[in-house]
Parts: C-alpha cells; structure tokens; sequence
C-alpha cells in the first residue's frame, strides 16, 4: 500500500506542476483561441510485467505486447480526458537455478484505462503525463514449461492453479512526449507503470497464496488524429 500511496502522490504532484507551468506559460505570451476537440488514435508497445505472490516465488519479468485504439476529449487547454481499449498480454515468469528448466504463465487481457491527460505545450512539442484507474477482463491463459522433473511438488502444484477472478484492476499512469505531425496529427512516445490491486487467485482462508496481484511497466508508441 505505500508503494500505490507514493505512486499515486508523485503522478499527482507531477501532473499539478505540469498544469501549472502551463498556465503560466500561456499568460505570459498571446493567448491562442481554443476550442473543445476529439483525437481518436492507435498505440502499440511492449509492456514487462511481475507478479507479487505471498508466499513468495522467484521471479524474472514477463514481456508481453500491447496494442489498442484511444479516443481524446480536450476540455480544456493542458488538459484532457482519455479512454483507451487495449489487448495486453501479461503473466510471470519463474526463474530456476537447473539448465533447461522454466515455467512462463501467459495472461490476455482486455484493458480500458480512463485517464486524466495534462500536457506542456512548447509549440510543436508536448510533454504529458497521463494518470488514472485500469480496468481489465482476463481473456484466457496458457502456459509454457520446460523440464519439469527439475521442480518441486509445490512448484508442479502451483503451476496447476487457474485464474479465479478474471476482471483485473488497479492505478497507473506514467510520463510522455508528443510532436505535432501538420495540424490535426501527433506522434508520442509514453512510459508507463500500472499497479494491480487485485488478485489473480482466490485468497479465502486455507488458500495456499493469500496475494497474487500483478504489476507491469511499459512503453509505446501512439498516433492521434484530431477530428
């Protein structure tokens, strides 16, 4: 929980300031007219995720793509609200001391991310950050093993526990910088880090983990056009 308190306290403190040196800087120079205005556009990236499991497991990060499509309302000038839809694919990864062993879980995800979107405008150049909730369905799940004889019962027992709750959730966000293509389109490139709240399996009492909440870290690529 500090670290989601200390997340969410520096996404904060940093989207403020940014807002702030933008309003600022927009009061000392000619005020340009603004109007209210839709983007919708396309991302695509890579995202390293890790599962934090009590008791623990040792763990390497699990890589994975991200695609998806966004839609943005400007409300206002240095600020904006963004809706995304993403496929992710998520999981872990464990890591073993004998050669030719691994055991990787493979999760799918649905995700829409609701963000909050403040940006710094310095004529063509925008640095942003974005911040907010993450919601996500788990799709489906697989697996990868490679010489199992090498690992223990509690490891062969693990890897036979299925997802129970599928919807995931938790708070993300992270920083970013966009470059104006002509009038109506932009480029950016965003970082991100996302932590889940949740748990993957069930955490009643007499549960063998009583947490298995996934955390990942990111970036991608993003396309906007304003409509």
């Amino acid at each position: 929980m500090k670290l989601i308190s200390r997340l969410c306290h520096s996404l904060l403190l940093f989207g403020l300031f940014s807002l702030f040196l933008s309003e600022k800087g927009y009061a000392q120079t000619e005020q340009a007219s603004f109007s209210q205005s839709v983007s919708i556009g396309v991302r695509g990236g890579m995202t390293a995720s890790r599962f934090i499991f009590v008791p623990s497991v040792r763990l390497r990060l699990h890589t994975g793509p991200v695609v998806g499509i966004s839609a943005r309302y400007d409300v206002e000038r240095g600020a904006s609200l963004q809706a995304e839809l993403n496929y992710r694919r998520g999981g872990w990864q464990e890591r073993y001391d004998p050669l030719h062993t691994s055991y990787s879980r493979h999760l799918d995800y649905l995700e829409l991310p609701l963000l909050t979107h403040l940006y710094l405008r310095s004529d063509d150049l925008r640095f942003f950050v974005n911040a907010g909730p993450f919601f996500g369905y788990l799709l489906g799940e697989s697996a990868t093993i490679e010489g199992e004889a090498n690992m223990s019962t509690t490891d062969i027992t693990r890897h036979g526990i299925a997802a129970r709750d599928r919807l995931f959730w938790g708070l993300g966000g992270g920083p970013g910088i966009s470059l104006a293509l002509g009038e109506r389109q932009r480029i950016e490139l965003e970082g991100r880090f996302v932590y889940g709240l949740g748990n993957l399996w069930s955490t009643k009492r007499g549960s063998t983990y009583v947490q298995s909440s996934e955390m990942y870290f990111g970036a991608t690529l993003n396309y906007f056009f304003r409509l």
